[in-house]
């Protein structure tokens, strides 16, 4: 277990600090990383008010019950300009302001019946947040550890939350790991939401823990059902925490010049997949959102496991790291539709046209045309193979191949 932050010991030592972790256990997830939060948050605003947080309650009791219309304006007042003083004094953002002026009213919430009524300030305009690509994930790929590497491959293939993901142990994976399998599911936990949801890991992810977890091994980490799969390299191997899993793929990303995030590697598997999964509500589950629905709607809309793997690889050529870009992956297809349009005959004859053996695909030149035989309209010709596949787009078919490798074509 890591040490307590310096804000969180500061903060623990008051009466209301306490009740209000008590209740945010009881009412919400409860997490370190809320309490590490909260704690910060409550030290600004002593910083800003020179309020401790028992203080703080105090003071607002007293002067609610003395006169409850007036202690709200004033207080309104006071902590709108405790978010001005966060965005011009100390640089956030108006998103990190307003969540930091929601702490305080939590405070007072669960340590007074006297609610502090007041709203929340805006948050400004949203940011909209766009998915790493494949050729920004392959650069980043390139350039990290394998350590970084199964960072960034595991929150790729799974679209897990960095809370969720750091919590993944052995034994999460082990029935399927130790088969050898390429895809493997996770049944896991969303603490966020309070919920139990499904996800994948794609063979990216599976083949690069491989060699993590061999790495491990080797220098002396004995893995065990509860080892974490992601820790430090550094003695005593502990669980990596949430700020060093962020500041990692952020720098991995400035090395090659690419604003990246966990979150950004989230968005990835989102966008990338909705690509491909028309289910309407399956991909917000493998994300583990909170569906909008009861228990029973659930469990008849969700498929079982087997079926969402199958989506899952159905999709996963999207987030492929070893496959082309989204247009070559297009071409693909395109070429698999016209050869589906082919005879065995005809297909077999393109592949020889287009394809040897340890040579790279060559285009033959597009041949010349005959209009006639003789000053007749021409039903049978004789060509070769670079002539063939013109041809089987002018709508001749093949009727014999000669000895001498030309081919005899009918219109």
């Amino acid at each position: 277990m890591k040490s307590k932050s310096k804000y969180e010991q500061w903060a623990k030592e008051f009466t209301s600090v306490k009740q209000l972790f008590e209740r945010l256990a009881a009412k919400k997830s409860g997490s370190v990383n809320t309490e590490r939060t909260y704690s910060r948050s409550l030290m600004l605003w002593h910083e800003f008010s020179g309020l401790n947080p028992d203080e703080t309650v105090a003071k607002w009791e007293k002067e609610a019950k003395a006169e409850y219309a007036q202690a709200l304006e004033d207080w309104d007042v006071k902590l709108d300009q405790f978010v001005n003083w966060l965005t011009r004094t100390k640089g956030f953002t108006k998103k990190v302001s307003s969540s930091i002026h929601c702490t305080i009213k939590s405070l007072i919430k669960y340590n007074s019946r006297l609610k502090l009524s007041i709203g929340t300030p805006s948050v400004g305009l949203p940011e909209s947040l766009k998915p790493i690509t494949m050729d920004e994930f392959k650069k980043m790929f390139a350039v990290a550890t394998l350590q970084q590497r199964w960072l960034l491959t595991g929150l790729k293939d799974s679209g897990m939350s960095r809370e969720d993901f750091l919590e993944l142990t052995y034994g999460d994976i082990k029935e399927s790991f130790e088969k050898g399998l390429d895809f493997i599911p996770l049944k896991v936990s969303r603490r966020k939401e309070q919920l139990h949801y499904e996800t994948f890991l794609g063979p990216n992810a599976v083949e690069t823990l491989r060699l993590y977890l061999d790495i491990r091994k080797r220098r002396g980490e004995v893995i065990t059902d509860k080892s974490f799969l992601t820790v430090q390299d550094i003695v005593p191997y502990e669980k990596l925490a949430l700020n060093s899993l962020s500041k990692t793929v952020m720098r991995i990303g400035e090395r090659v010049g690419i604003k990246a995030s966990p979150h950004r590697l989230r968005k990835m598997f989102d966008t990338y997949l909705a690509l491909k999964v028309r289910h309407p509500i399956i991909l917000k589950y493998w994300m583990g959102h909170k569906l909008k629905m009861s228990d029973i709607e659930a469990s008849y809309i969700i498929p079982p496991t087997p079926e969402q793997l199958k989506l899952y690889q159905e999709a996963y050529p999207n987030i492929d790291l070893t496959g082309g870009t989204l247009e070559e992956r297009a071409k693909k297809a395109a070429k698999e539709q016209l050869e589906a349009m082919l005879t065995p005959e005809q297909r077999e004859l393109l592949h020889k046209a287009y394809m040897r053996k340890g040579e790279p695909a060559k285009i033959p030149p597009k041949p010349k045309r005959e209009k006639d035989c003789n000053g007749e309209h021409c039903e049978f010709k004789q060509v070769n193979e670079s002539e063939l596949l013109q041809c089987l787009k002018d709508g001749w078919q093949v009727i014999h191949k000669l000895s001498n490798g030309d081919i005899i074509v009918k219109r």
